[in-house]
């Protein structure tokens, strides 16, 4: 699994936009709501798709 960091009621973790493939850091509330940490998005699509790439593991999908 990937690790992450616990803070308060979030956690941090690794994401990677669907469209494009770039990856970035995301805060993960309990209730599967995650955002970029510091920012609006960390790529430039404009609707970006964000999978946390431990669903992706999971998943069985293959990790970049």
């Amino acid at each position: 699994m990937i690790s992450v960091v616990e803070h308060d009621e979030r956690r941090r973790a690794a994401a990677k936009c669907a469209g494009c493939g770039r990856i970035g850091i995301v805060h993960v509330w309990p209730d599967g709501t995650h955002k970029p940490l510091g920012q609006t998005t960390f790529c430039d699509c404009p609707d970006p798709t964000l999978r946390l790439l431990e669903e992706e593991r999971e998943a069985g999908d293959d990790l970049p």
